[in-house]
């Protein structure tokens, strides 16, 4: 049964979360609601809670998005809603995804931020997969993961073909594409640099994917010339790869996008 917190002083959104009756049914204990932030933040303090979501419009909010920052980077946060069926879509998105926060971990061996960072890599694999369905989705699951980067600002797509890919795999590699994909991450692209987080998929022995998104409070650059910076770095690693791991990446497009949202199953890419 999981504990969730909602914080807000709008009555709209009050009411909907107030209208759910089945909290039990849905794996929930029944949902706190508080209207003050200090008295949100006391309570954080003081009570075990799995995720919380916040919608304030009277009152200033910073306080408690610097508390979650700074002190509960690791805390999921919900979307609030102020519909019935799209608040009943959210928390049994929110209950799945705190089964997989939570599923076959000891007390003594759970790590909140390892856990979250691999939840982090795996919805940016199935974003590049073409396997997040909508907008919404992608919005709610950013928020749970609390992924830093910024859904709104331009993003960098690359694809690459792996010409001797099925070769090296069975060959010369023969840890399976998943560890590839994972050694790709880790020891070359990285996550955050310079402000931009780079993510990668193998989505066939023939077909690796790379996007590069800008974290969320990186600030403006011209388009033009952050496109310029990480298709110089991308060249490198690449370089980098040829030289280290012997494989062959030849880049067969790259585009612009206006944002992340484009890579959902709604827009068709």
């Amino acid at each position: 049964m999981y504990k969730l917190l909602l914080v807000t002083d709008r009555e709209e959104v009050r009411n909907v979360f107030l209208r759910i009756t089945d909290w039990i049914n849905m794996s929930y204990h029944p949902i706190t609601i508080l209207s003050d932030v200090p008295q949100a933040i006391e309570y954080l303090e003081t009570n075990s809670v799995d995720a919380v979501g916040y919608s304030v419009r009277y009152t200033d909010v910073s306080p408690l998005h610097q508390y979650l920052v700074e002190r509960r980077p690791s805390l999921p946060i919900f979307q609030t809603h102020q519909h019935d069926d799209t608040l009943r879509t959210e928390l049994a998105r929110v209950r799945r995804f705190l089964d997989q926060m939570h599923g076959d971990h000891t007390d003594e061996g759970y790590d909140e931020e390892a856990i979250l960072e691999y939840l982090r890599d795996e919805l940016v694999h199935q974003l590049l997969a073409g396997e997040v369905a909508s907008a919404a989705e992608l919005k709610s699951r950013l928020k749970l993961v609390r992924a830093e980067i910024s859904p709104t600002d331009p993003c960098f797509l690359f694809d690459f073909d792996m010409p001797q890919g099925e070769v090296y795999l069975s060959d010369r590699w023969r840890y399976g594409s998943e560890r590839l994909e994972n050694a790709l991450r880790t020891n070359f692209f990285g996550r955050f640099i310079e402000g931009i987080y780079y993510g990668v998929a193998v989505l066939t022995p023939r077909h690796i994917r790379l996007i590069a998104f800008q974290r969320r409070d990186r600030g403006s650059q011209d388009v033009e010339q952050l496109s310029q910076v990480v298709q110089q770095r991308v060249q490198k690693v690449v370089g980098d790869i040829k030289q280290y791991l012997d494989l062959d990446l030849d880049l067969q497009e790259y585009r612009v996008l206006p944002n992340i949202y484009g890579m959902t199953q709604e827009q068709n890419i």
